[in-house]
């Protein structure tokens, strides 16, 4: 039996997700010639784990084989339509975001109010990395909806989104991260931090503060006190830079520009 064969079988049977990437990451690296048509055969299967073990394979694959992505996004567009089951829908929504094609965005907005949070993740995922700018109203609105999801991972992805488009702004756009500046999700919390911060939204201040004391402070929460500059994160920058907790370069910028010192650029 192949090797490529031997790993598809392998990536089919595991239930351990670490072994299964693993295990697709290895198809890939081979990348022999024939594994578009195999993800192809795998993305038409009967078996939903086929077809989502298909997604998953072509969405990589159409990273850097130029060649395939036309045919992966012909396919994944197609499977899109008729698929029903949660897995394999939500790696061929996934798909599409790594195939990065903007105009497949349309078929994926409705998707956002999916009863499974796998869907609703994979719909979050692909709008917050494949939107364009200006931003389109669906994906303003997905965002926006998709940031007060109930599952901590949906909301994470679309508060980045929302935090990330940083020429997006309004009082709906505000809201919506206003409304996860206290999140449970310290994750969702910095993006919705540091989304407030770069469109110089004083309400945000409070909330920084309260992060900037937290044991569980990050580096994003920094470069939103960097981003806001503002005089009353002091105190906060101040006694992090006495505890030594936090990266040093980030933390001299956040307090030099919240003592109106000259801009420097944020770490990329």
């Amino acid at each position: 039996m192949r090797q490529l064969d031997v790993r598809i079988e392998a990536a089919l049977g595991t239930y351990n997700e670490d072994c299964r990437w693993d295990l697709i990451n290895g198809v890939l690296d081979e990348c022999p010639d024939d594994v578009l048509e195999v993800a192809l055969k795998l993305l038409g299967g009967s078996a939903p784990r086929e077809r989502t073990l298909g997604a998953d394979i072509l969405g990589r694959l159409a990273g850097f084989d130029a060649n395939g992505r036309t045919a992966a996004l012909g396919a994944l567009l197609a499977a899109l339509e008729g698929e029903r089951v949660p897995e394999p829908l939500a790696s061929i929504v996934a798909a599409l975001g790594h195939v990065a094609e903007p105009s497949a965005l349309v078929r994926i907005y409705p998707l956002a109010t999916h009863p499974d949070a796998a869907v609703r993740l994979a719909v979050a995922f692909s709008v917050a990395t494949v939107s364009p700018q200006p931003v389109s109203a669906e994906a303003r609105t997905a965002l926006i909806r998709l940031s007060g999801d109930d599952d901590c991972e949906v909301r994470d992805w679309a508060t980045f989104g929302l935090g990330n488009l940083v020429a997006e702004d309004g009082p709906d756009v505000r809201a919506a991260l206003l409304a996860r500046a206290d999140d449970s999700n310290p994750e969702a919390r910095a993006e919705a931090l540091f989304g407030l911060a770069v469109r110089r939204d004083p309400r945000a201040v409070p909330h920084l503060i309260r992060a900037l004391q937290s044991p569980a402070v990050g580096g994003l929460e920094v470069d939103a006190a960097a981003a806001a500059a503002d005089p009353r994160l002091l105190p906060a920058l101040w006694a992090l830079q006495r505890a030594g907790v936090a990266d040093e370069v980030r933390l001299r910028r956040a307090i030099d520009r919240c003592s109106g010192q000259p801009r420097s650029p944020l770490p990329s």
